[in-house]
Formats: C-alpha cells, structure tokens, sequence
C-alpha cells in the first residue's frame, strides 16, 4: 500500500514537471505597434518609403487594383510564434459584416483616396479606364473575380476590389481559399501531413513534402500573375506617360497578450482565448507606383512594416469558444496522452487545437475599420504629397 501511495506520489511530482518543463511560462509577444492614426505624429513611423524619387513631376495615374481585405480566420500569431507554441493552436474566426458591408467600406475608402489624389493635383483614372487600356490584356487572364477569400500565412482574409474590378493575387498570399471536393482533398493533405509529422520517418517526411509542394504550387501560381502584372504595369506606364498605382489595404488579427499556456492539463477551452485585436496588417498593406521608364529609377513603394493595432477594442467581450465536437475529442485524448506519458516518468505536449468565434458589433466594427483605414491612407497620402 504504501509502495503505491509512494509511486503515485512520484508520478504526480513527476507530471507536475513535466507540464512545467513543456509549456512556457509566460505568453509570446506579437511584432507590433499601437496605432492612433494621427498623420501629424505617425506619417513616419507607421510606413517604410522607397523610390519617391520616381514620382517627380507625375501628375496622371491609373489605378489597375484598388482592394481591401477583411480578417475572416487567424491564428492570431506570427511565424516565430507558431515555432514556440505549436502545440497550441488558436483560431479567431470573425463574423460581422457581410459582403454588401464590406464593399460599401470599401468603395468609400477607395472615394476618400481619390479625392486626396485629386487635392494633390493628380489626375486619376480608376480600375474601368485602366482595364481599357491596350497593355492590360497582358495581365487579365491572370485577374480573378473579387470578391474572393484568400489564404495568407496566418490565415484567411476576404478581398474587396472596388469598381467592380477583378484582381490579382496579391504578394505574399499563398491562394485562393477552396471549397467544396478541393477543399476536401487539401484538407486531407494537410491532415496527413500533420500526421506524418509525428509518426516521423519516411512517411512524416513524405506527407510534409506533399504538403511543401502544394503550397509552392499556388505561390508559383501566383509569382506567374505578379510576373504579367508588372511587365504590364511598365508597358502601360511608358504607353501612357502615367504612374500605375496598385493600393492594398489588409485588416488583420493579432493577439496583443495571448492568454498563458501553463499548466494545459488542467484547463477548459475558455481558457485559452487571448486578446485579440483587430490591425491593419504589415507585410501586406501597401503602395506602389511604377512610373515610366527613362526617369531613373521607376518604382516607387510605400508600406507597412509591422502591424498596426487599432485603439477600438471591438472584440472585448465578443468571443466564444467555437471547438467542433471533433477537436473536442482530440483536445481530450491528447491531455489524456500527455497525463499518460507524465505518469510515467516521461516527456510530452499538451497538442491542443481551439476556436474561438468573434462577432462584434457591427457598428462599432465598420467605424473602427473605416477610422484606420482612412487614417493610413491618409499617411499614404501625407508621404506622396511631397514627391510629385
């Protein structure tokens, strides 16, 4: 009696350190800066500049694309922490607006934006004229029809393009999100390569590669199109004697102090929420011009380097866990496993998987939306004023 008194007293020592040993202590921080909007204080700091050079003496530009993308799924956290938490994974998926919403905030966005053009001096003609124009054929066939949901590395996003345009996948997305028996037979690739990933050896080494490859097919997909595009963009620039404007503006999702991870064994789903918040997301918001050739250097590009976290906080208190009856039960066993492993004296992750819906309120999320994105269009703005 007393030897197994003394060995579940071991056991549960040993679990303890186990679960200390296997999950961090205190939760990653996301790369990113709080954003006012305030162009008199931020018009600097916010964006990255290059090549404003090219834009002197511009006063015509045609605008080929001009889109807005909306957060429908994230993880809420960046590459580097994916690579320390991965045993973790939250999802946010994000309701509120729908699709007429969306592209009314988008077409008022695209209104303001013209009119700080054509403040400016700049005469601006839009997705219709620019299509028309003789050298857009060379990119069109690759031109999708919006709006469309795509797949960026952190997760899914729903592109806007205004004026009824089509558009081109934009850089660093991966594709277009599939439904339907393609969706089914990704999802099955990327289940197995998870899988393989764990089982190790040839097979995990087989399904990883698997899924490597597809993903490289859809960025080969997309470079294609970019490819097009810009050799088009210089054709109608020097056909025209014009800049080619393309602007994107990406509202995204990050965690700003992601809930700890400690101690998973013990904790419920609710738990595991963070607080998210909504960003205009770097690496993917951005402009560029290109200007036509024999002006020096021809490209001009203004974007934004990190994620810029808006002061509404329209998720607080908006947030429920959304966990299929699948991933509860995975959720279960791999606590189980880990309790198992612990036990017994070995090493283990907690590999937990949650979803949490977010649905503010539509009013405050629109006017949230509509105040940053015209804030760093603003910014835009504020950095080309002084180089035409």
């Amino acid at each position: 009696m007393v030897g197994h008194l003394l060995g579940f007293r071991v056991g549960a020592v040993l679990m303890i350190a186990a679960i200390a040993v296997s999950l961090p202590a205190a939760a990653q921080k996301t790369r990113r800066v709080e954003f006012r909007g305030d162009v008199a204080t931020e018009a600097n700091s916010a964006v990255k500049v290059s090549g404003l050079e090219a834009l002197k003496g511009l006063r015509e530009v045609y605008i080929p694309q001009f889109t807005v993308e909306f957060v429908e799924r994230s993880d809420g956290l960046s590459s580097q922490e994916e690579k320390r938490q991965s045993y973790v994974k939250v999802n946010y998926r994000i309701n509120g607006l729908t699709a007429p919403q969306q592209q009314a905030i988008a077409e008022r966005i695209y209104a303001r934006w013209v009119a700080g053009l054509q403040a400016q001096g700049i005469t601006v003609h839009g997705p219709a004229e620019t299509a028309a124009l003789p050298s857009a054929s060379k990119y069109a066939k690759n031109m999708k029809p919006a709006p469309a949901l795509i797949e960026r590395a952190n997760g899914d996003t729903r592109l806007v393009a205004v004026g009824g345009a089509t558009y081109l996948l934009p850089r660093n997305a991966i594709g277009e999100v599939k439904t339907g028996a393609a969706a089914t037979t990704d999802q099955a690739m990327n289940t197995g390569a998870a899988v393989g990933s764990k089982v190790g050896g040839k097979l995990g080494g087989m399904f990883g590669m698997a899924g490597g490859l597809m993903k490289m097919g859809k960025g080969l997909s997309g470079f294609g199109g970019q490819w097009n595009y810009a050799a088009a963009e210089y054709e109608m620039a020097k056909s025209t004697g014009s800049g080619i404007m393309t602007v994107r503006l990406v509202v995204g999702l990050r965690d700003v102090d992601m809930a700890s991870r400690g101690f998973g064994l013990f904790r419920d789903a609710n738990s595991y929420d963070g607080k998210p918040r909504l960003v205009i997301q770097g690496d993917a918001s951005e402009v560029t011009i290109t200007a036509p050739a024999g002006r020096g250097k021809t490209r001009t590009e203004i974007s934004v380097p990190e994620d810029l976290v808006f002061q509404e906080d329209v998720l607080k208190g908006k947030i429920a866990v959304a966990n299929s009856a699948g991933a509860t039960v995975a959720n279960i066993a791999n606590r189980a496993m880990f309790a198992t492993a612990a036990i017994g004296g070995g090493s283990a992750a907690i590999n937990q998987s949650h979803t949490f819906a977010a649905t503010p309120e539509v009013s405050a999320y629109t006017a949230a939306v509509e105040r940053n994105l015209s804030a760093i269009s603003d910014i835009f703005l504020s950095q080309l004023s002084v180089a035409w």
